[in-house]
C-alpha cells in the first residue's frame, strides 16, 4: 500500500505513520515548515511541505497514493470559528476532491465521537452504549464539533465519487504514551488544584488507546465493508471518567483524588460567562473553562464498537492496564512529571 498521510507529526497520526511502516507500507506525510519531522525522517517516511491552509498541497498529495489517511485538524475549543471552518471542511473537501482526480482508492477519515454530544444550559449529553445511527445534533455551540461533523457529511457523501471510497472513524477520548497535549493540560489542572468533577461526578467513557485506533484505521484502509461507513472506535471498555483520570494521573506521576462536583449549570453559565468576556477581549487564548470543557467533564458518553468488530473485524489489543504502564514508562523516559508538563 501507498499511503499519504495528513497530521503525521502528530499523537495520533504519527502513531498510524509507525504502524504503516512496521507493517510495508510506502508513506508520504503533509508536514508544516515548522514541524518537528525527526522521527518521520528515521522512519523512511517521504515529506511533502504544506498544510491544511495550502490548498496546492493539498492537491499534491494524494498524487500516486493508494490510501489517504486526513488527520490533521484545527482541535480546540477556542477561536474563531471560519478558521475552523477553513482547516476542517474546506481542507477535507480539497483534499476530497485531488483524492479523486489523483485516482486514490480509498480516503479514511478521523472524525471524533464529540460530533453527537448535545449540551446547554438546561443538561449535558448522557450517551449510553449508543451506536452509529445516532443522530447529528440539530445545533451546535462550538465550532469545532460543528465542523467535524460538516467534514464528515462530506468524506460520507463523496463516497463513489470517481472510484473513491471513503469511510469515516470516530474514537473517543484518545490516549496514550505520546499524548503532548490533553495529558499535560489536564496534569497541569491537577497539578494546580483546579482540576473538578462537574455535574453528578459520576459519568462514564469509553477511552481509545492510540494504538488501538492506528490499528483501526489501517482496517478502514483495507476492509470492502468499510467504504460509505462511519464507525466508532474504543477499547471496548467502560469505565468512569474520574477513575479513568485517577489512573491517567497516576501513570503521570500525580496523586489525585475527584473532591467535591461542581454544578453542571453553575459551570456552565461561569464558562459561558468567561466566553463571552475573552471574546470581548478579543483573546487568542481561551479562558480557563469553556462550555466544552465542562460538557468534556460533566457528560456521559459510551460507544458500541459492534458495528467496526462486525464489519472491520477490529478487536482491540491494548488492554486498559498494559496501557498505563506503558503511559507511566513513557513518562519516565521523558524525565518525569515536570517535563511531562512543560509541553
Amino acid at each position: 500500500m501507498k499511503a499519504a498521510v495528513t497530521g503525521g507529526t502528530g499523537f495520533i497520526g504519527g502513531r498510524l505513520v509507525e504502524e504503516l511502516v512496521s507493517r510495508g507500507h510506502a508513506v508520504t506525510c503533509l508536514v508544516r515548515d515548522t514541524s518537528n519531522v525527526v522521527t518521520l525522517k528515521e522512519l523512511g517516511v517521504r515529506l511533502l511541505h504544506g498544510d491544511l491552509g495550502n490548498p496546492d498541497s493539498l492537491r499534491r498529495l494524494p498524487g500516486g497514493a493508494d490510501v489517504v489517511f486526513h488527520v490533521a485538524a484545527m482541535v480546540s475549543d477556542w477561536g474563531p470559528r471560519e478558521d475552523f471552518f477553513e482547516y476542517n471542511v474546506e481542507a477535507t473537501r480539497a483534499l476530497l476532491s485531488a483524492s479523486s482526480a489523483s485516482g486514490v482508492k480509498r480516503f479514511v477519515y478521523m472524525s471524533s465521537s464529540t460530533v453527537v454530544w448535545q449540551s446547554d444550559f438546561r443538561s449535558v449529553h448522557d450517551l449510553v452504549d449508543i451506536d452509529e445511527t445516532f443522530p447529528y445534533r440539530d445545533k451546535y455551540n462550538d465550532s469545532y464539533n460543528a465542523s467535524k461533523a460538516e467534514a464528515e457529511r462530506l468524506v460520507v457523501g463523496y463516497n463513489g465519487m470517481s472510484g473513491l471510497e471513503t469511510a469515516v472513524i470516530r474514537p473517543s477520548n484518545v490516549w496514550g504514551a505520546g499524548d503532548t497535549v490533553i495529558l499535560p493540560r489536564v496534569a497541569g489542572a491537577a497539578r494546580k488544584g483546579i482540576l473538578f468533577p462537574m455535574g453528578s461526578g459520576k459519568r462514564t467513557v469509553t477511552p481509545c488507546h492510540v494504538d488501538n485506533l492506528a490499528r483501526a484505521m489501517i482496517l478502514a484502509a483495507e476492509s470492502p465493508s468499510a467504504p460509505g461507513n462511519i464507525y466508532f472506535i474504543n477499547d471496548g471498555v467502560k469505565i468512569g471518567y474520574m477513575e479513568f483520570l485517577t489512573k491517567q494521573l497516576r501513570a503521570a506521576g500525580i496523586e489525585w483524588k475527584p473532591g467535591f462536583s461542581i454544578p453542571y449549570k453553575l459551570a456552565y453559565s461561569v464558562a459561558a460567562v468567561m466566553e463571552a468576556l475573552f471574546k470581548l477581549a478579543g483573546s487568542k487564548k481561551p479562558p480557563v473553562l469553556t462550555r466544552f470543557a465542562v460538557a468534556a467533564l460533566a457528560g456521559s458518553r459510551s460507544y458500541s464498537i459492534d458495528k467496526a468488530r462486525r464489519e472491520l473485524g477490529y478487536e482491540p489489543s491494548v488492554p486498559l492496564d498494559e496501557g498505563m504502564a506503558r503511559l507511566a514508562d513513557w513518562v519516565k523516559l521523558l524525565g518525569g512529571t515536570d517535563e511531562l508538563l512543560k509541553f
